[in-house]
């Protein structure tokens, strides 16, 4: 049975229930999924949405920032690779790291093609964040795009695409341990694949 932690909030009179998780990932273990298994739900938090195994590749149709997140915990220091290819031509991928497992926008939000494919950096806590970095590029539509999102300092968060780093977002307060140790596939509105997910702990 997984354990609860409910925090009352009497302002409004609400009660929030978030799964607790490990601090983060045994140091040397390392995920890897190919998707050859169509049962997500053992693997990932499902919430709903269009998410799916469709030959081989992890499918979305556009889910609007419903994330599906990873029931493995990262290490704080990772380096996490997978292909990802639009089928739309606003382009406009994303995944969200360090995030607590549940929301969006929890963690840092990694968009590549972004804003009708003019877009591409790093977010914390909110995509549209004034100390956001983003840089201008243009991706195709139905190529396969390689990223490598990866965290070697503690505190700089780096993306890479095709091999070429993309954005540093560096990080005085970095997010990471419990509630800050999800990685999860996202999207907006264009149909996606995720395909060859690697994740691997870095010391």
């Amino acid at each position: 049975m997984r354990l609860r932690l409910c925090v009352s909030v009497l302002a409004v009179g609400l009660a929030a229930c978030l799964p607790t998780f490990p601090a983060e990932a045994p140091a040397g273990v390392a995920f890897v999924d190919d998707f050859s298994d169509p049962d997500l739900a053992s693997r990932y938090h499902l919430q709903g949405g269009s998410w799916r195994v469709v030959d081989g590749a992890l499918s979305t149709l556009g889910d609007r920032n419903l994330p599906l997140w990873l029931r493995a915990p990262l290490s704080c220091n990772v380096r996490v690779e997978f292909t990802s290819t639009s089928a739309s031509p606003a382009v406009d991928m994303k995944v969200e790291i360090f995030g607590d497992g549940i929301r969006h926008e929890s963690g840092y939000i990694v968009i590549v093609g972004g804003w009708n494919n003019t877009l591409s950096g790093i977010a914390r806590l909110d995509e549209h964040e004034a100390k956001r970095v983003m840089k201008r590029a243009r991706h195709e539509a139905h190529r396969p795009t390689r990223w490598r999102i990866e965290r070697t300092d503690g505190r700089t968060l780096r993306l890479f695409v095709d091999g070429v780093e993309v954005a540093a977002y560096v990080d005085d307060d970095p997010l990471c341990g419990p509630r800050h140790n999800r990685f999860a596939f996202s999207g907006w509105e264009s149909e996606v694949r995720f395909d060859d997910l690697r994740i691997t702990p870095l010391p």
